[in-house]
């Protein structure tokens, strides 16, 4: 069975599989790659099914298009308290630790803005490449909500938690030169050397002893995972309070009309510097 008749039931997510290296893509570029409740699904599945496939050794996660993911749909349907929202977040759940459980190394390459849980997803990832012109934030404060989402999780452990959290009560983000220097990527590169960077590397991992390189990640995975046990319920919990209690909803209305507001005011010949 090939790549594209094992995971022939994805909607948003591609897959290629070149060797021993399987290349997944997030395929929503319409909207950025947010990640709606369908693909937020689909992605929880495909991490199960890319552990179960022998076949695959190494994996590049990417975007289709401009972004690798814009997180969340702000302009989606909004939840309030109800089964739905239940579903929602015992969903956030899984999606975090199905990429924490995953045995094959897994190579992030950010080819464009990686915001909220897309920037989760990705530092979450064993090695992260960035695009010159990458963005990466966690502005999950912005819009009304705690930083729920594996953030709490990834972040301390990349750049300390002077600087998580500084950026997480912010929602500042980082260019990819910045998130270098800081540690919470590895390396930049040109946009049209990212495909090939990552590649490259997921596919010297992929060449090495099988055994050896998952044992290696999965002991190390053990200390994100004991961070998850200590935090990640409690996040999500108060996450998905701030969904309930309006709080999100209003935060969005307001963050989308100021945009509007914005987009009406009359533009300056003269660039703000």
């Amino acid at each position: 069975m090939n790549a594209a008749e094992r995971y022939s039931s994805y909607k948003h997510l591609t897959f290629d599989l070149d060797g021993h290296v399987l290349t997944m893509r997030f395929n929503r570029p319409e909207l950025y790659n947010s990640l709606t409740v369908e693909m937020h699904a689909e992605v929880t599945a495909a991490f199960a099914d890319i552990a179960r496939d022998d076949r695959v050794r190494a994996v590049v996660l990417t975007g289709e298009g401009k972004a690798f993911s814009a997180g969340g749909n702000l302009k989606g349907e909004r939840m309030g308290a109800g089964p739905q929202l239940d579903a929602f977040f015992k969903e956030a759940r899984k999606i975090v630790m199905n990429l924490l459980e995953l045995p094959q190394p897994i190579v992030a390459a950010v080819n464009g803005p990686a915001v909220g849980l897309g920037a989760t997803l990705a530092l979450l990832c064993d090695t992260v490449i960035a695009s010159r012109t990458a963005i990466i934030a966690d502005p999950h404060v912005t819009v009304g909500v705690v930083a729920g989402d594996g953030g709490v999780i990834a972040w301390p452990w990349l750049v300390g938690m002077a600087r998580t959290k500084e950026y997480l009560l912010t929602g500042d983000k980082l260019t990819a030169a910045e998130a270098e220097r800081i540690g919470l990527i590895n390396r930049v590169v040109e946009p049209d050397q990212l495909l090939t960077e990552a590649h490259a590397l997921a596919a010297r991992i992929a060449a090495g002893p099988v055994r050896a390189v998952q044992g290696t990640k999965a002991a190390l995975n053990k200390i994100l995972l004991d961070t998850a046990n200590l935090v990640f319920d409690h996040a999500l919990a108060a996450e998905k309070e701030c969904f309930a209690s309006g709080d999100h909803a209003r935060a969005v209305e307001a963050f989308l009309k100021s945009r509007e507001d914005g987009d009406r005011r009359p533009r300056s010949s003269t660039p703000h510097r």
